[in-house]
């Protein structure tokens, strides 16, 4: 058995261990940092229609033609900006939360049929037409998860807060 003794001031090697510790006992600086990042990548998919794997939305479902012509922009989720604009992470103890806090949020990720709840049927204006139907399949567009680059970003921030505890900042 081999053993190597450290003499001296052995304070900065305690110092950079205790800080590097503190990322593992009080993550909220680092989740937060990588929840900023995790927020600014999902709003560019939802910018670019694509979800987490870089797939175009339209390759779950093309907008209805009628829909289409009421748009006022070509993005599709991005109407008003209220969806993207409500991303936002949340750090509760050791977990990091990225997501909406939007009612119709869930919808527009998983997919999924909506009804009437107190009349008999939806009514609304599309495409300058009157409709009343049953329910309305609205296709899933996934644009929360973590996607293409997404680990390594979170390994690149991990990285720099590590970087600073080992050098005592």
């Amino acid at each position: 058995m081999a053993f190597i003794s450290i003499s001296g001031n052995t304070d900065p090697i305690q110092s950079a261990l205790d800080a590097i510790a503190a990322i593992g006992t009080r993550p909220q600086a680092v989740l937060d940092a990588i929840g900023g990042e995790l927020r600014d990548r999902t709003v560019r998919r939802m910018e670019q229609g694509v979800d987490p794997d870089g797939i175009r939305w339209e390759s779950y479902a093309a907008l209805n033609p009628l829909y289409e012509l009421d748009k006022k922009t070509d993005h599709i989720l991005i109407e008003s900006g209220d969806l993207r604009d409500s991303i936002h992470p949340e750090v509760e103890g050791n977990a990091l939360l990225v997501g909406t806090n939007l009612i119709y949020g869930a919808i527009h990720q998983f997919g999924g049929i909506i009804q009437p709840r107190s009349a008999l049927q939806l009514s609304f204006v599309m495409g300058g037409e009157l409709f009343h139907v049953d329910n309305v399949h609205i296709p899933a567009r996934p644009y929360l998860g973590l996607g293409v680059g997404d680990e390594a970003v979170i390994i690149d921030r991990l990285d720099e807060f590590l970087s600073i505890a080992m050098r005592g900042r």
